[in-house]
């Protein structure tokens, strides 16, 4: 008896096939480009779902190691990107929105008893997709660009597509648990407008998330009344929207609101700033750390109270200068002081920025031309409007990026102008020299006194001594600090009161 021939697999298969069982390499970030390769040939042969299944579940723990590496990588990032990091970022990126993607297919295209058979069940297919667009989207953040074309619709077919396949009056399995876990801290980080946050502070934020997001609610039927809600559109790709900015035009939508999450982060937030360690509460060991709190308190107010733009913003193609150095643009104030040009040591870094729009609490800008340092959100910087005119002292509000070239940032003007000091600490044993810091002008009609901004540290809490050049005399005033005003992981902006009988 002749036995039957059995046909050799498809090329493009046996070369997956045998790439998945060498060793994987010790850097996992050399798995990127085969990887993404590999998995367009699988999804180009068109195998039926039980045979691709365990194919790309290997494929997923490959995917896996490459983002647990990268991660990393990328928390201490400023804009512009470096290109190379970029480029491996935005390939991490599209492999992750690829697996979200091909899980989706495998969902539409699966039967629940062909499932069965090798252990598997839609929600588990469900929850693998998720989990690739949550990772997607904290990639996205830590670099700050948009979300990518499709996300949001896929991120809503994958949810709708899990909860249909169950029964919602019985027990649901642990799948639909994970995926609403998952799915409500992507809205609820997405809500807590990451875009003024550091990587840092947002990764911290999408860890807090992952084991406190489930108090986050969701609900089908339109809420009676604006209130703290936010929507999405299933059939648009895009972010959620705060009801009380835009009402939906009538199509399906899920509404979800944060007010049981903002509860909860309130309640963590007492706890932390009465010293209580954060890890007796399930919290890691960073949430004790100021930057982590105060990331987390700006997150409880956009959860709590959506924000909503109180003042309409004028467009403009005026072309300024932005210096994103604090130690340049303090050198570039004492050249100005003491008249001499070619002291001018912005020179080097300061770069051409065009105003998108601009209102009364300051500018939204795009970088033109010229040398950028490094941005993050919460930094402090310089900008002028030609030259002569005095450099507005800026904070940060938020930074994004379309590409390695391209940044743009959205600016709070914090002082019309400043002056360059320097401050020396007097508590403590030993003496610390003089740092340089800004001397910002009061403010009456803000109800805002003299104020100091310097780099982060402790200078806000302990008396200092001010020390002012004016031509050959030097100024010196014992202070004591007042109120602070701003306080991020870059800066910290505090009003002070000088003593005069001790000048």
């Amino acid at each position: 008896m002749r036995s039957k021939k059995i046909s050799p697999p498809p090329i493009k298969l046996q070369q997956v096939l045998d790439w998945l069982a060498e060793p994987p390499p010790e850097d996992p970030l050399l798995d990127l480009v085969p990887l993404r390769n590999h998995l367009a040939a699988i999804a180009s042969l068109g195998l039926p779902v039980l045979h691709r299944l365990k194919i790309d579940e290997l494929l997923q723990q490959r995917a896996d190691r490459i983002d647990a590496t990268l991660t990393p990588m990328l928390l201490d990032v400023k804009l512009p990107l470096p290109m190379h990091l970029g480029t491996v970022a935005q390939g991490l990126i599209g492999l992750r929105a690829e697996l979200g993607e091909t899980w989706l297919k495998v969902t539409g295209d699966a039967d629940p008893k062909e499932l069965a058979k090798v252990h598997r069940s839609r929600p588990q297919i469900c929850l693998q997709g998720m989990i690739n667009l949550s990772r997607q989207l904290l990639a996205t953040l830590l670099i700050a660009i948009p979300t990518p074309i499709n996300f949001w619709r896929n991120a809503q077919a994958l949810y709708h597509a899990a909860h249909e396949t169950v029964d919602p009056t019985a027990t649901l399995p642990a799948e639909i648990s994970a995926i609403d876990a998952r799915f409500k801290a992507m809205l609820a980080l997405t809500a807590a407008q990451p875009e003024g946050l550091t990587p840092r502070e947002t990764a911290f934020l999408a860890d807090y998330l992952e084991t406190n997001a489930a108090a986050t609610r969701i609900d089908m039927i339109r809420p009676e009344g604006a209130g703290d809600w936010f929507w999405l559109d299933a059939s648009l790709d895009q972010p959620p929207v705060a009801l009380r900015r835009l009402m939906p035009d009538g199509g399906p939508c899920l509404y979800f609101r944060f007010g049981e999450l903002a509860e909860l982060a309130a309640r963590h937030l007492d706890q932390l700033n009465d010293g209580i360690p954060p890890s007796s509460f399930g919290l890691p060991l960073q949430a004790a750390g100021a930057d982590y709190r105060n990331a987390l308190e700006r997150a409880r107010l956009c959860w709590t109270a959506p924000r909503r733009r109180n003042f309409n913003r004028r467009v403009h193609s005026l072309t300024v200068d932005v210096c994103t150095q604090l130690s340049s643009l303090w050198a570039t104030l004492v050249g100005d002081a003491e008249q001499v040009p070619e002291s001018n040591a912005c020179e080097l870094t300061y770069s051409d920025w065009t105003v998108l729009n601009e209102g009364p609490s300051g500018y939204a800008i795009a970088h033109v031309v010229g040398e950028v340092p490094g941005i993050v959100a919460g930094c402090a910087v310089g900008l002028r409007t030609g030259d002569g005119a005095d450099w507005q002292i800026c904070l940060v509000r938020w930074a994004r990026s379309r590409s390695s070239s391209h940044v743009e940032m959205g600016l709070e003007v914090i002082a019309p102008s400043a002056k360059p000091v320097r401050i020396q600490t007097l508590a403590g044993r030993t003496t610390a020299p003089p740092i340089p810091a800004l001397l910002l002008p009061a403010l009456p009609n803000l109800s805002r006194g003299e104020a100091i901004l310097t780099v982060r540290g402790d200078y806000n809490v302990r008396p200092f001594t001010l020390l002012q050049e004016h031509g050959d005399q030097l100024q010196v005033a014992e202070c004591m600090p007042h109120r602070s005003l701003v306080e991020t992981s870059s800066i910290e902006v505090f009003e002070f009161i000088r003593n005069p009988a001790a000048n």
